[in-house]
This record gives C-alpha cells, structure tokens and sequence, in this order.
C-alpha cells in the first residue's frame, strides 16, 4: 500500500487542505481542476439516518442537517477517507466537509483606563449549522489605520497575545487587554477557530475611538499693569471620565500634550481668538494688555487625540467665573466671592470642581425653546448632583428668533418666555428675566441640574400662586429631602417681597429667608432656631401690599 500523502489545492475563492489516498490522488487533482466557482455536484450519499437526495455538496449554499450528520456549505478544510459508523456510511473518495465555528456578531470594546480597553462579545458556537460547542481558539487582530472589513486588511493586522479559553456558545465574553493608548483610536475584529482548525468569518468591525483629556483646572487670572497673567493646572483624566495615570503629570502626548489659551471679548455669544501654546509641562501664559482692556480667558488641553472643553473661562477685570455650554450661549456666570468650590491653592485637580453643560436639542418641540443641563465634577471626574453654590449665579439662556417668532414655538411675545427647573421629580417654574434685545432670560440661582426655557403665560408684573410652592409637605429630618419649602415668585420689576409662617391661632413663628433662586423665599420648618411641633401652618406673601396665602404641613 502506497503511503498517505498529504496535497494542497488552492483555486481562486477557495483554500482546500486534502488528505488524499495516492490510489485516488491523481483523480481526485483532475476533478478539483475542473470544479466550478459555483456548487459542486457529486454522487448521491445516503444511509439510514440520513439522504442527500440531489447529491449536491453546497458550496455557499445551505447547509444539510439531520440527527446523525450535518453538511456545511462554507468549506475550508477537506477530508477524503473511508467513515463507516451505524448510521453513516463514506465511501472511499467521497467528500466529508467539517463544519465552521460561528463569527462572532457583537463585539463591543472601550477604553477602561490610560493603557487598557475592554472587550466584550458573546461566545460563538464552534458548530454554525448545529449552533452548538464551544470554540477552541480566538484571534484578536487590531490597527490604527482604519476599520478590518476585510480578509486583506485582517490579516494585515497585528495580532493580539492571548491564550484565552473560549467559554461555551453564547456565554458573555469579557477580556482586558492593555498594552493600548486612550490617545489613539484602535480598530479591532475577531476570528474564531473550532477543533477541526477551521475558521470562522470575520466579527463585526469595532474601535476604541482616540479620547481626549478634560479641560485644565483652577484657571486663575492676576493683573498687573499692561499684563493679565494666567495660570493653571493639569487635567485629572480624559472627557469620559477615566483617570489619568498620575494626574499629578500626565504623560506626553497621549495624556496631554500642549495647552492652549484663548481669549474674547466677552463671556458667550462671541468670538474665541487662539493666542498662544505652551507645552504640558508650562502651566502659565502671560497676555500683554492695557490696563483699561477687560477680556475673558479659558484654556484647553490637547493631546494626540485632540482638544479639550474649554476650562471655564475668567474675567480678567472682576475676577468672576462663566461656564459656558458648547452652543457658545448658555452661560453659568458664578461671582467672583463665590468661586471657592472652584478653585484650589493646591496643585491637585481634585480638591476642586468644574461644571459642565450638557444641550438636549431633541427636547426642542412646541412650547419648549432651549433645554440644557448643568453637572458639577469633583476634579472633573466625580459626579455630584448635590452640588449647589455657595452664592447665588446667574444663568442665561438664549433663545432663537425668525422674524418675530420664537422657535420652536409660534409665540411672538418675548414676555411669555419662562425659565423652567427639574427638581427631580417635576418641572418647576422659575420665572427669570428676559432680554428680548439680546434674546435671553436670566435667573439667579445656586442650584445646578436640568433647565428649560418655555412659552407660557406670565403677568408682566408680579405674580405668586400655589404653583410656586416646591412642596406642601416639609419633613425636616435632616435627610436633604423635604426638609424645607421654598416659594418662587415671578418678580419682573423688583418689587420688594417679604414671606412669614403664621399658625393656626395667627402667631408669628417665622419670617422667610430668601431661596435657592433670586426670586423665591424659602422656610426651613424652625422657629427660633428650632424645628416646630408638626401640623399646618399657614404662609404668607406680601410684595407691596399684595398679600397671597397658603398653607403647608410639617410632618415629624
């Protein structure tokens, strides 16, 4: 008997590994060279289990299936040996296909920290035809050039180490690989290989896209005469949160690798002009300027990815803060006796606090004309939505105009614009000044969160009912829940406004203290100093001789 012999066939859209007996070789290669790019057609096998009526051997097509056998129509590897089993029976010569291993469909990675990304995907089956069995191996292949929708471009791709140990089909696959720069958008696909050493097709193309850092921290701005110098300190992370490192020197360039500085001359609404880089270890610029000149400074980050949010931006004149939203309107300004929270003396970024603006623009329908929302960030990378401000701010938002329609809505009376504040529970209307000549409404207040500008009917002058009223029920337990009523009031000509709580017999047993917005008045359920008995009280307003009453219960 002649020795077995391994051959390989290659042709064109196909990659065969034939193991072939010699007495069949020669007909075998004579057959191969004839065989079309379209479904090979060969003798009909059948056996108690299983019948393959029109003795088609699909390539390409669908797959056949019974309980004992399963023939698939993608082909990589070829086996040609005499199988005999119970319920099977292979004739020497005849074709045994193996099946391929699923590809994977939902790959999904993200960068996790400054040198490592997550990858997830769910397990394939190692069987596509039976859906069923456990891969025996992945390959992780990645670029920075561009997306691996390709067989070409796969394996022109780096190879990612691994050893992992496929769990069973369908199982969540979750792997950390590092080695990788957030700095950098990487691009990825996944191929898996089953027992048979077959592969599957290619995943679905995904990327860790290039993330850049957050903005510089405790921008600072000190005058001296013909000169406003301004200093800063690093960023503590990237824009999605993930720390730095050592946020106390982010690595070059990846991290942070110059920063930028602008200026303009005013707050919102206006023109940025680029005037200088520096590079990530310089922490300060100095901007010639006569000393009767008042511009607004901010700063930006930029690494190999790109640019920061601009940091919040510093008059140099009266020292005040603005936060200012990616529309280039909406606007937080914070006096300058109220920026503590926001700047520090220490050189580390979470000692202090940056704001950001959010815009929802797809919440722009009907009466609704802006909606933005305000989040503090300790050192930029922790959330606190309890944040409030130490002093009252004041915010701006802008509305937009065609001809002498607000938009979205059909209102044409700027008056009817009002600022509106989610509590977290409900909207409430808070009023706010409105500039039609700048197109703007204005509210003094300490408290950050989500805001909306809407159409609706106002007085034009005072104005105060039950709907200003946060809550009727205070629970002063101290849980920062309840624990206060605050009363808001639509007061366009600053009129003077005072609030006091009677009870029931008409005792005096607090005056109001002004609230959280400017225009609003708030009771904290004491009496000199102490929390009172529970039971109804009865509120009062007055603004000028206009006198409005109420009641609220304190439950203890």
């Amino acid at each position: 008997m002649q020795p077995v012999r391994n051959n390989s066939v290659a042709r064109r859209g196909y990659n065969y590994i034939v193991t072939i007996k010699s007495e069949a070789r020669c007909l075998l290669l004579l057959a191969a060279a004839l065989l079309p790019a379209a479904p090979l057609f060969a003798a009909r096998m059948e056996s108690a289990s299983f019948r393959d009526a029109n003795g088609i051997y699909g390539f390409g097509g669908a797959s056949s299936l019974s309980s004992n056998f399963a023939q698939n129509g993608n082909v990589q590897e070829l086996a040609v040996s005499t199988q005999t089993s119970a319920s099977f029976s292979h004739r020497t010569a005849k074709l045994a296909f193996f099946p391929q291993p699923a590809p994977v469909g939902d790959m999904q990675v993200v960068a996790v920290s400054s040198h490592s990304i997550k990858v997830t995907w769910k397990a394939p089956a190692a069987d596509v035809s039976r859906g069923a069995g456990a891969a025996e191996f992945y390959i992780l292949r990645y670029t920075t050039a561009g997306f691996l929708s390709s067989d070409g471009a796969f394996y022109a791709a780096s190879t990612y180490p691994q050893d992992w140990t496929p769990l069973a089909a369908g199982s969540e696959e979750t792997q950390i690989i590092e080695g990788f720069n957030p700095g950098t958008t990487y691009y990825f696909n996944l191929q898996s290989m089953n027992l048979h050493r077959l592969y599957s097709e290619l995943s679905n193309p995904a990327a860790a896209f290039a993330l850049v850092p957050l903005p510089p921290m405790n921008f600072k701005i000190v005058r001296a005469p013909g000169a406003a110098t301004m200093t800063w300190i690093p960023p503590a992370g990237y824009q999605n949160r993930i720390a730095f490192n050592d946020r106390f020197a982010p690595s070059y360039p990846y991290e942070v690798k110059t920063y930028q500085v602008y200026r303009a001359t005013a707050p919102a609404d206006a023109e940025w002009q680029f005037i200088a880089e520096v590079s990530s270890s310089v922490f300060t610029w100095t901007d010639s300027v006569a000393d009767d000149e008042n511009y607004y400074y901010h700063a930006r980050a930029v690494n190999q990815a790109g640019i920061s949010l601009p940091s919040y931006a510093r008059n140099s004149l009266s020292g005040d803060l603005y936060f200012l939203a990616p529309d280039n309107q909406s606007i937080l300004q914070v006096p300058a006796d109220g920026i503590g929270d926001f700047f520090s003396e220490t050189a580390d970024p979470m000692d202090s606090y940056n704001v950001e603006i959010t815009t929802y623009p797809e919440d722009l329908a009907g009466r609704v004309v802006k909606s933005v929302g305000f989040r503090a960030y300790k050192g930029g990378l922790q959330a606190d939505d309890s944040f409030r401000l130490t002093k009252n701010g004041v915010l701006k938002l802008f509305y937009r105009k065609s001809g002498s329609q607000i938009l979205p809505s059909a209102q044409t009376d700027s008056k009817a614009v009002s600022m509106y504040f989610h509590n977290g529970s409900r909207w409430l209307q808070m009023y706010g000044r409105v500039n039609d000549s700048e197109r703007s409404v204005q509210l003094e207040t300490t408290l950050l969160g989500r805001y909306q500008l809407r159409t609706t009917e106002r007085s034009g002058g005072f104005a105060a009912d039950r709907a200003g009223l946060t809550n009727r029920l205070i629970t002063p337990n101290g849980d920062n829940k309840n624990d206060t009523m605050v009363f808001i009031f639509d007061n366009p000509q600053d009129k003077d406004v005072k609030g006091k709580i009677y009870d029931l017999r008409g005792a005096l047993v607090a005056q109001m203290v002004a609230g959280p917005v400017g225009n609003s008045l708030l009771w904290d359920a004491k009496s000199g100093g102490q929390v009172v008995p529970g039971g109804v009280y009865i509120y009062q307003i007055e603004a000028q001789g206009t006198v409005y009453n109420g009641t609220v219960a304190v439950i203890r």
